[in-house]
Parts: C-alpha cells; structure tokens; sequence
C-alpha cells in the first residue's frame, strides 16, 4: 500500500522537527546521561569485550575513589537537575567494587539522581541484590548473550549462562527497580538461535532486551569469526523488527550502535538514531578523564577531574562534538546523502580498529 499524502507529510514534519531537535541539543547539551566508568577490572575474560578490561588489579591504583566521584555528583547536582539525569556506573565489572558502587549510588540517589549499574550477572547473589536495592538503585541491565552453550562460548567461561540467569531470575523476583532490560551481543554464534532465546526472556517474564552486533573493537578484533556478515546483519534487523510487532509480552529493541538507514529506522527503535556522545551524554573514566560516550575512543578524552571538574569540562569543552561533526567524518562520510539524519552514525566508531568506512552501518548491508 503507498503512503497517503497526509502520511508522507506526517513523516516529513516528524523529520523536520527530528532534526530541528537535534541542533537545538547541540546548541544547548543539557547533561541526560552520566557514565561512571567505576573500574576496568573484570571477573570474565569475554572473546568480544571492547572495553579492554583486566582480570588482575594491574589498573586498581588508578581507580577514583568515592570522595572523587561524590564531588563531581555535587558539582554537577548544583548546575543541573539531577532528576533530569540517569547516573549508570559501568565497568569492567561495577560489581567487582560492589561496596563503593553501592555507596556511590546511595549518594546519588540521596541527591536526587536516577542510577543504575550494567553488569555481567556473575556477582548478583542474595546478599548484593539486598545492598543495591537499599542503595536505591532504579535501572539494571544485565548482559546474556544467546542460550547457553552460545553465552558460555562468548564470555569465554563455563556456567556463566546458569550464574546469569540465576541472577535474573533473582533481581525479577524482587522488582525494586524501575527498568530492568538483557543486552544481548549478536555474533555469528548465537546469529542462528535468537527466537528460542526471546522465547526464553519471555518465559523468565523479562520485560525488554536490546540487541547490538559485535563490532571490530577492542578483542573481537582478534575474533573476526565473531563478526555478523551482509546477509547476517539483515536477519538481525528483520528479526528485531518482525518481534517488535508480534511481540507484547517483552520489548525489543536495536542498541543505539548506529544509523541503519530509512528502511529499518524507526522500525528496529523507538526512535531515529541519535548519537548524542558529548552533547547529552558524557562519562568519568575510572582513572578519572572525561570524554563523551564511554564505548569512544581514549584518544577523544576532554581532561581529567583531578585539573578541573566534570562540569567545566563539560561546559568548555566537547567543542568537536558540538561545532559540526562533518569535520571529523570528512573523509570518511564524504557527501553521504544519509548525513543531515545519521551525522556519522555512531562517534564510538572513530579511531578505533579499522576505519569508520568499515564499520558504517550502512555500509554493512548495502
């Protein structure tokens, strides 16, 4: 059936304001989103991890402390409404600083902030559910990748698929939090299995889980027999966009990786694709250096909190984010009729392995 006038109208204003957003945001980076990288350590040793984590304490010194991290909340509590802001402390594997981040996210919360943590699943047991939720914590999100023998192969260690969803099954059944989702890491192992393993989080009662490709970063470089192909990455957005519709028992979604073009925007996502890497989401590493997005390159970092706070650093800097981003994807995006709605699509594809060519999205299924 073809769109009606008054259909293609509805979807020009939509773009039109789409896009009008977007420079206002630019124009005004109100802080949405507060990444607290808490620690690069990590009880796994998974085949894709992009983040370059350790299994030893090689990177413990440099951690913040809590007095630093607490500063910068209230720095930032006394410049912006921290309701308005959801605080996510990340890793490596938050939990492996279980007592700091509880006490990190009991101050935050205490300040009015939303805060949530990502995690692994692997140190979830009674005792760590009971202090999160006493520390007030609001989202989680736990990481399962595929049914079992696919999530074991993936994280590279055996009974992590049973300690996972043992966790889960455990954090559902207290439900003191306001949003719970899987993300799940698609790879050419778990690629062939995804509607049995929706079946499962349908089956689990889990209420959302998003779905995000490997891409060539930081381990998965060295296992390119990982990656999704064309025909790969076409199934996946078919899938997602297909359970999207038939589904109303638990919410699918692509992860925000990048700009999948007209066909599928809008349909794999609640809405367009927006990178907004320093205009409204910024993050603390844990060595203290500021840069936007936590997945973009190091060599993107604005400064560190020990010369200067977050909040200055987010208010005088980010200046490559904000003037125009056509600079840093010149030779890359070129005159890509696709820029004025992807923009680059993601800016966590700059510097990393390979080029920004490679890993377009639009480029993997033309």
């Amino acid at each position: 059936m073809e769109p009606t006038d008054s259909a293609i109208e509805r979807q020009v204003t939509y773009l039109e304001r789409f896009i009008h957003r977007k420079e206002e945001l630019r124009i005004t980076h109100p802080l949405r989103y507060l990444f607290w990288e808490s620690t690069l350590r990590c009880n796994m040793s998974c085949l894709h991890c992009g983040s370059d984590c350790v299994s030893d304490n090689s990177t413990r010194a440099a951690e913040l402390g809590v007095d630093a991290v607490k500063v910068e909340l209230d720095g930032i509590a006394r410049v912006y409404e921290p309701g308005t802001i959801t605080f996510a402390i990340i890793g490596g594997e938050p939990l492996v600083r279980r007592d700091d981040v509880c006490e990190v996210g009991a101050y935050a919360a205490s300040l009015g902030y939303h805060w949530g943590i990502v995690t692994n699943g692997l140190l979830l047991d009674d005792e760590a559910v009971d202090q999160l939720e006493q520390a007030g914590l609001q989202t989680i999100s736990v990481s399962l990748d595929g049914l079992e023998p696919e999530h074991d192969a993936l994280r590279n260690r055996r009974g992590a698929f049973r300690m996972a969803v043992s966790a889960i099954e455990r954090l559902l059944s207290k439900g003191f939090f306001r949003e719970f989702d899987i993300i799940c890491c698609v790879s050419r192992l778990n690629i062939d299995k995804l509607e049995p393993f929706v079946d499962l989080l349908c089956d689990l009662e889990v209420p959302a889980a998003r779905f995000t490709p490997i891409f060539s970063h930081g381990r998965a470089t060295c296992h390119t027999d990982l990656l999704l192909d064309k025909s790969d990455y076409l199934r996946l957005l078919e899938f997602v966009a297909v359970e999207r519709e038939k589904r109303d028992d638990i919410r699918i979604s692509m992860s925000e990786e990048g700009y999948w073009g007209p066909q599928w925007e809008g349909r794999v996502r609640d809405n367009l694709h927006y990178c907004g890497s320093g205009i409204v989401i910024g993050t603390i590493l844990y060595n203290g250096d500021v840069i936007g997005c936590p997945s973009m390159s190091r060599s993107f970092v604005e400064g560190n909190i020990r010369d200067a706070s977050f909040v200055d650093l987010w208010q005088r800097g980010f200046s490559r984010y904000r003037e125009g981003r056509r600079g840093l994807f010149a030779t890359q995006c070129g005159d890509c009729e696709h820029w004025v709605l992807c923009e680059g699509g993601g800016l966590h594809l700059l510097d990393q392995e390979g080029t920004v060519e490679d890993q377009c999205c639009l480029k993997k299924i033309a």
